[in-house]
Order: C-alpha cells, then structure tokens, then sequence
C-alpha cells in the first residue's frame, strides 16, 4: 500500500487491495501455466502452508510450486482459470474463495489425456510490508475427470516457459 494509504477512504483501500488479492491468483495460474516457479513463488507469504488434500500435496508453499511445475513440465499442454472470487477483509487479514477450473493434457502409455479439475482454492490472505499475499491455502476438489483426448483442428501455440508469447507481450515487444 502507498504511503498514504491512510488518506484514502476505506472503501478505495479495500477496492484497492481486493484488486491485489485478485491479481495475485491471476498470477498463480499464470505460474503454473507458464512452469515459472519464481512467479509463483511471490504471491505467498514466509512460511505459507498448503493443503490439496492427501492424494495431492500437504506442506509448504514454496514445495508445493515446486511440486506443480515439476509435474507440469511433463504435460503437453494445461490452462488454469480462477472465477468467482469472494474476498472478505478483517484489518490486515483477508480470506477469499475462488473457484477454479484446471484442464490439462498429457500422455499416458501412449494415449493423450484430458484431465479436467474443478474446486475452489480456500485462502488465508495476510498484508505484509504492504504487500497482500497468501498464509494458507486449502484446495476443496468438487469433481475431476480423466478421458482420452481428441485434438481439435487448432495446433496449440503456447510454451511452457518463459518463451511465451505472453512474456515477450509484457516486456513491451510484441
């Protein structure tokens, strides 16, 4: 927060940090999608702690990116989106639910799959030096999916790094 975060009305400060609480997990599935670990790595807090349930991932958030990109790096494609977010704020603390919807293909004994995840990531959110980022997050899994994928007639143009077209974008030269 600015300086003089403490002369704006409280329901611009709010406007304000919600809008950072939501791009925050933007950048999340940017990261994963991208398999950038040091993007997601900044939208959580020192000694952040997850939990995506037994069959997934318990532990630190730093292993957790870890964990995804590492796995990640052997799919052919995924796409993360978030969607209905809910952010309620208590002083420097905050607490959101966020929907979300991951599909990803990879290939198995030969086969490309389609797995498609829907859930909602429940996070404890904490303003530090400013900055809003995540203390704990529980990943609540409503249903997923795994079937043999058929490719469309569109090649997929995305990498999975920092070669993206949406990095050369950012940088100011595309």
């Amino acid at each position: 927060m600015p300086a003089d975060a403490d002369l704006m009305p409280a329901e611009v400060r709010e406007l304000l940090d919600r809008q950072q609480i939501t791009q925050a997990l933007y950048t999340y599935c940017r990261a994963v999608d991208r398999v950038d670990r040091e993007l997601g790595y900044t939208i959580w807090n020192e000694g952040a702690t997850v939990d995506y349930g037994d069959t997934i991932f318990i532990g630190d958030a730093r292993g957790l990116i870890d964990w995804i990109c590492t796995s990640h790096e052997q799919g052919v494609a995924h796409s993360h989106q978030i969607a209905n977010i809910i952010v309620t704020f208590n002083g420097e603390q905050a607490y959101s639910e966020a929907y979300i919807n991951s599909a990803m293909r990879m290939m198995h004994e030969g086969q490309l799959m389609q797995v498609n995840t829907r859930g909602r990531y429940l996070d404890r959110w904490s303003r530090q030096n400013g900055r809003w980022g995540i203390d704990r997050r529980e990943f609540v899994c409503d249903f997923d999916e795994v079937h043999p994928a058929v490719p469309g007639s569109i090649p997929p143009r995305l990498t999975l790094d920092r070669k993206d077209r949406s990095y050369v974008l950012f940088a100011g030269e595309l």
